[in-house]
């Protein structure tokens, strides 16, 4: 149906139309000729309609919108109350972004909308933003373009949500399968997770550097004392070695390495999710299985260890050394250098690589667990809040965004659960790349050897050493680094 000129596109529908119009729809999704709908028979609908995503998501959202006798299927009069007020706030929008007031969305009145909203398109993205509504090819959008495309969409009616929509429909191949192509969301904005994550990395390590600073001191003593006498004696230690600034020895070094490995971290986390929905048949990356997240926190720790190993290795070292108050002021500007130099004379290359095997085998467990447990309480804090708004606003979605504190709480469990699940493997890859310093002068052959050496002098207990200052270390520092990370991706309008 084409506008008529002079004809108003949404008030002069006759009802006996617009009644036979909703009918046919819904008999096109009631494929099954049943008189309702369930999620897959709203799927396979989708399917029959090529322009729109056949995702689970939105299927299992229009259900849950429609549904208000909350029994599990949409009957005509349910299906028939949401399309009418749809398409209700369909035209609302429609008519705030069409400024000309000709019934037709131009291409320069629907980039000022998107611009308005944050987001930016090149004119080769808007020229086929355009022609996905566009079905006439006259260069415009009129209103039945408009609705028919967004008619099922069960998010709020914003131009964020309907750019959103339309990015998940045209990553359909022909077979109506979903390809992940150069729209995905994680790839086209690599440079925004990448700056979320070195962001988030460098202020938290920044702030927890004292901790980090008293844990490898503990580690590479070899005292059988594991009191808390001797946590206090270890910060006397430092201090009178090096003053306040003594305990921040190495953070230069420390954000140096952490915003690479935080940035490759969260990005290849991001990444890791999107794959594997695709690889268990879930749309939303954020909605995949609890086991899925755990493995994409797990490749996401050793891509980044990996990464980063030899300059861990170097921050270790230089940790591990005992540095008075005048090497902090006369030598701090090649402190790193001779470090490096020496190692490199010692052992060649080999020598930023002890423990490589090790701190693998102990990341991928331990970024599993973060990560993960991380992630599942993130998801299953929003899905409970925004079915309790829901509930509130009579079945419609919420849109509950985490606060500081609770970012903060699901960091503190994650972050202390792997790091105590994993200590032994971290302390026995300390050992190694802190021998042979002033610190730890011990040496080893090899992991095992570092490993049956510790038992011997301190026991079981001898890998736990540490531990405290690790845990005081690590619940601020993986709280801050998701705290800050969820903003800066906030701030960087991405999700």
């Amino acid at each position: 149906m084409t506008t008529r000129v002079g004809s108003h596109p949404y008030f002069d529908e006759k009802d006996v139309e617009r009644e036979a119009r909703i009918r046919r729809l819904f008999d096109s999704l009631d494929s099954q000729g049943t008189g309702y709908l369930d999620a897959d028979a709203i799927l396979r609908g989708f399917l029959k309609l090529t322009h729109l995503p056949a995702h689970t998501r939105y299927a299992t959202d229009l259900l849950r919108k429609c549904d208000t006798a909350r029994d599990g299927a949409i009957d005509y009069e349910e299906f028939r109350a949401y399309v009418l007020e749809k398409e209700k706030e369909l035209w609302n929008l429609f008519s705030e972004i069409n400024k000309s007031g000709d019934h037709r969305i131009h291409a320069n009145e629907l980039e000022n909308a998107l611009r308005a909203a944050g987001i930016r398109l090149n004119q080769e993205e808007m020229n086929d933003f355009i022609q996905a509504f566009d079905t006439e090819g006259n260069g415009y959008i009129d209103f039945q373009e408009w609705r028919d495309f967004l008619l099922l969409l069960p998010q709020k009616t914003t131009i964020t949500e309907i750019y959103q929509y339309y990015q998940t429909s045209t990553q359909l191949t022909q077979d109506a399968e979903v390809a992940f192509s150069h729209t995905d969301e994680a790839a086209q904005n690599a440079y925004k997770y990448l700056a979320a994550g070195g962001i988030a990395g460098a202020v938290s390590r920044t702030c927890t550097a004292p901790f980090d600073r008293l844990k490898v001191y503990l580690i590479t003593q070899t005292s059988s004392e594991a009191s808390s006498s001797s946590i206090m004696s270890a910060i006397r230690q430092i201090y009178g070695q090096g003053g306040f600034r003594g305990y921040f020895v190495g953070n230069g070094l420390n954000v140096m390495k952490i915003v690479p490995e935080s940035a490759i971290k969260f990005y290849v986390f991001e990444t890791a999710k999107t794959v594997l929905a695709g690889l268990t048949g879930v749309e939303d990356k954020n909605a995949i299985p609890v086991g899925a997240r755990f493995i994409a926190g797990g490749v996401a720790g050793l891509c980044s260890q990996f990464c980063i190993y030899p300059v861990e290795t170097l921050k270790t070292r230089i940790m591990a050394t005992k540095v008075t108050t005048q090497s902090i002021t006369t030598q701090q500007r090649f402190f790193v250098w001779h470090t490096a130099r020496d190692m490199f004379r010692a052992q060649g290359i080999r020598a930023f690589w002890p423990g490589l095997t090790l701190g693998l085998l102990g990341v991928f467990p331990y970024q599993a667990l973060d990560m993960g447990i991380y992630e599942t309480l993130k998801v299953t804090y929003l899905r409970y809040m925004n079915n309790q708004e829901g509930r509130r606003k009579g079945g419609e979605n919420g849109s509950t965004l985490p606060n500081v504190l609770v970012l903060w709480a699901c960091g503190m469990v994650s972050g202390s659960i792997g790091a105590t699940t994993v200590y032994p493997l971290n302390l026995v890859r300390t050992r190694l790349q802190a021998q042979g310093t002033p610190g730890h002068p011990h040496r080893y052959t090899s992991a095992w050897d570092a490993a049956r050496k510790t038992f011997q002098k301190d026991g079981a207990r001898g890998f736990y050493k540490g531990l405290g200052p690790t845990l005081f270390k690590v619940v601020p520092s993986v709280s801050i680094s998701y705290a800050v990370y969820e903003f800066s991706k906030r701030s960087l309008g991405i999700s």
